[in-house]
């Protein structure tokens, strides 16, 4: 009988490659992995989008020939999988022996130069840089070929200074002011070229913002990363992991391999000192681990086990599942994105400030795993279907119980929390990963891990929903007023819930008709009301928000004047100081990259932008802005175009306003700049996406009759989306179709409209949309007449 062997066709270095590692961004992270695993002190990516290049860098051990030719070149070796810590004491993070082919995923050419560490591997045959070249292209045209008939250049340098090497390669001040902080005795160099990807600049923040969660949220030494872009010259550096302070409850679990688990619960959400001492007078309230004195200390420790988490589980499981599991460190934050002042005093929390939250938790939210304190994506990835692996969403739909709820059920919603879980190679033998590298084998240990993991959070929901139950009692005992409210909402509703039913049956008698009428309507008119106000709270919020940015604005008004003052002339200053030592004419022929004087002309056009950003945000801050007055249109319309034709130049925009001479009504000017800088806002992003070939307008005319002034502002850019069947539905607050276009994400704020018809209503007037000939967008707003002055005195 004949043996034949097994061949690999070349087309499997893609299918391991291009094919099998899920994203770019992840190709990234698994090369810089390789310098972490290299001892490197430091990863450093640079995208240069005109050479069509990108490099990693690192500083670590480098590559003698003999682990070119028998760990980089061979597919899948297990160096890495038996030899699991480096030098310095670091656990590996790679272990499957394809990470380099994640090269392939990024671009079709790449050189790897490489230097390897004398001390560790000694001089051989004074051979000490290699520069290794493949061109992922021959795999791609080999069908008939096996993977060992492909073949990648190497070459050999016996004096090579790699430090050199990268400050000759990349000519970027700061990419080398980091480069000199380093030694590069040794290390490695990868240049990926002829990219795949087109990466501008939103691509090249959605890694920069990957890498900020590469390592768990706590300090980290011995390791930095940086990353640059030749496009964004202003923009990126230290990529710093971010350490949360900021928390309502932090949960610290602890898993030894003896399935013991410590768990530290702590309470920051509350403003101890504004307690009532009465509420732990309550029966709850004066157990462990709700009384005073924990309270007072902040936080409480719970020991438990494996069996006590999941009860009954191991009875009925025949493969040991928790001894595979192993030992394990996880920490979590819960953080509320906002707090209503009936709630602070109610439940006696701190003050939270929610844009601060809401940014961080839009960055770093979400429950991240770590193996051996390096990330294993995507699980907590923002917008990834992995994000919530744990599924807290589904919980939470389950049970919608609000914290206070007397069922207890209240459920973390998954936009709430963040924190990190860390495993080991080594101590967590049965969680593996992928071969794909994202992601974790679905098996029988990962999912009572994660089981493991909810059930600890169990205990953190049911501290703060005993808490709140409590604190909600003791304030509906103390306060007459929350008890009268109570009182009559759920009257109201009991009403309402037997009319209906009465209706349905038909069993109220004659004589009861008339007053259960009379209740029914005065319990509907309060349910009415409810919504209302809820509905005018809302509105209250969105206002709230935009007269903070107004306030913030005006405060700074001073300052920020003289600072508009003083860049008309800075660089005109700056440039005659120069002057007295070099010449403009003897940088003439000097390309624009090294040429200070081209700098000074750029930041110059920069000023002048600012500037007039800043006249324009001051003008609108004016406190006599902000005053009932009789406002002259003329007058208005003609600094209004002023204020804005400095952006309306840079993009080609001609604002036309139309004959109005005598027209003038009493109003806030604060108003109509709210009215005319959204929609003038709104035509600028129309002109931003229209692809017709035309000339860009913007007309404004202003008709008065006996009984109307009549306002119409028309623009022929887009016009309203197709994809809105009823118009009107754009003055609805929140709706917006300004999308990201690389994500579909919504980008507009949604008030812009809303905020108009608003002041238009508020000042007795309608609006109506109307429809250009020639397409674009248009509306008619008319505002009474109410009374006439004599021309003279406009």
């Amino acid at each position: 009988m004949a043996k034949i062997p097994f061949k690999v066709s070349a087309r499997t270095a893609r299918l391991i490659g291009r094919e099998n590692i899920a994203s770019s961004k992840g190709a990234i992270i698994e090369l810089v992995k390789n310098g972490y695993d290299a001892d490197s002190p430091l990863s450093l990516i640079y995208f240069n989008q005109q050479k069509d290049c990108l490099y990693i860098i690192d500083a670590g051990e480098g590559m003698t020939q003999q682990i070119i030719e028998d760990h980089w070149m061979t597919i899948g070796t297990d160096n890495k999988a038996n030899d699991y810590f480096t030098k310095t004491g670091r656990v590996k993070a790679g272990a499957k022996g394809i990470g380099r082919f994640a090269l392939d995923k990024l671009g079709d050419k790449c050189e790897m130069t490489t230097k390897y560490d004398v001390k560790k591997y000694g001089k051989i045959d004074n051979e000490v840089a290699y520069i290794w070249k493949v061109d992922w292209k021959e795999f791609d045209n080999a069908d008939t070929k096996v993977i060992g008939e492909i073949e990648a250049d190497l070459e050999v340098n016996q004096v090579f200074d790699l430090k050199q090497y990268i400050l000759d390669e990349i000519d970027d001040e700061r990419v080398q002011f980091v480069i000199n902080n380093y030694s590069f005795t040794n290390g490695t160099v990868l240049k990926i070229s002829e990219l795949r990807d087109n990466w501008d600049d939103f691509f090249v923040s959605q890694v920069f913002d990957d890498l900020e969660v590469l390592v768990p949220p706590k300090e980290q030494s011995g390791f930095q990363l940086f990353l640059f872009s030749n496009d964004e010259q202003y923009k990126y550096g230290e990529i710093l992991g971010s350490v949360c302070d900021d928390y309502d409850y932090k949960i610290v679990a602890k898993a030894d391999k003896s399935q013991n688990v410590k768990i530290v619960i702590s309470r920051n959400e509350y403003d101890t000192e504004s307690i009532n001492p009465n509420l732990f007078n309550r029966e709850k309230m004066s157990l462990y681990p709700y009384d005073k004195k924990t309270f007072e200390k902040g936080f409480w420790t719970k020991i438990t086990t494996f069996n006590e988490l999941i009860k009954g589980f191991s009875d009925k499981d025949e493969e040991d599942t928790f001894s595979k599991i192993g030992d394990f460190e996880a920490t979590f934050y819960f953080m509320k994105r906002t707090a209503e002042k009936g709630d602070i005093k109610k439940f006696f929390y701190k003050e939270v400030n929610s844009n601060n939250r809401k940014d961080w938790l839009n960055k770093f939210g979400g429950i991240k795993l770590f193996r051996d304190d390096f990330r294993v994506r995507p699980y907590g990835e923002i917008d990834n279907s992995s994000f919530d692996w744990l599924g807290l969403s589904n919980r939470r739909a389950k049970s919608t119980a609000p914290v206070a709820h007397k069922s207890g059920s209240w459920k973390v919603n998954e936009n709430n929390i963040a924190g990190s879980i860390n495993i080991t190679r080594l101590g967590n033998l049965d969680l593996q990963d992928k071969s794909s590298r994202e992601g974790l084998q679905e098996n029988k240990p990962f999912q009572i891990f994660k089981k493991l993991i909810l059930n600890i959070l169990d205990i953190f929901e049911e501290d703060r929903s005993t808490i709140a139950r409590e604190m909600r009692a003791f304030y509906e005992e103390t306060d007459v007023d929350v008890k009268d409210k109570e009182y009559a909402d759920n009257l109201a509703k009991k009403i309402l819930e037997e009319a209906r039913k009465n209706k349905k049956e038909n069993t109220a008698s004659k004589e009861n008709k008339e007053e259960d009428t009379v209740k029914v309507v005065l319990s509907k008119r309060l349910e009415d009301k409810e919504e209302e106000i809820e509905k005018l709270k809302d509105e209250q919020k969105l206002l709230r928000g935009m007269a903070s940015n107004g306030i913030v604005i005006a405060s700074f008004s001073h300052d920020l004047s003289k600072i508009s003052q003083n860049l008309n002339s800075r660089i005109d200053k700056l440039k005659r100081l120069i002057g007295q030592k070099i010449k403009e004419e003897d940088y003439s022929n000097i390309e624009d990259r090294k040429n200070p004087f081209y700098f000074l002309e750029r930041m110059k056009k920069q000023d002048l932008k600012l500037q007039n950003w800043l006249h324009f945000s001051l003008g609108v801050a004016r406190k006599d802005k902000r005053k009932m007055k009789q406002l002259k249109f003329k007058s208005y319309f003609n600094a209004f175009k002023e204020d804005w034709q400095t952006v309306l130049t840079n993009r080609a925009i001609t604002l036309n306003i139309g004959n109005i001479e005598y027209v003038s009504m009493r109003i806030y000017e604060i108003d109509v700049d709210s009215i005319f800088n959204n929609l003038l806002v709104n035509s600028i992003e129309a002109f931003n996406t229209s692809i017709i070939d035309r000339a860009r307008e913007v007309n404004i005319q202003i008709i008065e009759n006996e009984k109307n002034i009549i306002i119409e502002y028309q623009d022929n850019g887009t016009g309203l989306s197709k994809d809105i069947s009823n118009h009107n539905q754009i003055f609805e607050p929140m709706f917006t179709t300004n999308v990201n276009k690389h994500t579909g994400d919504e980008e507009g704020t949604g008030l812009g409209m809303w905020l108009i018809k608003s002041i238009v209503k508020d000042n007795d007037g309608d609006i109506k949309l109307i429809y250009p000939a020639n397409g674009g967008f248009g509306i008619r707003i008319i505002f009474p007449r109410k009374y006439i002055r004599s021309k003279h005195n406009v």
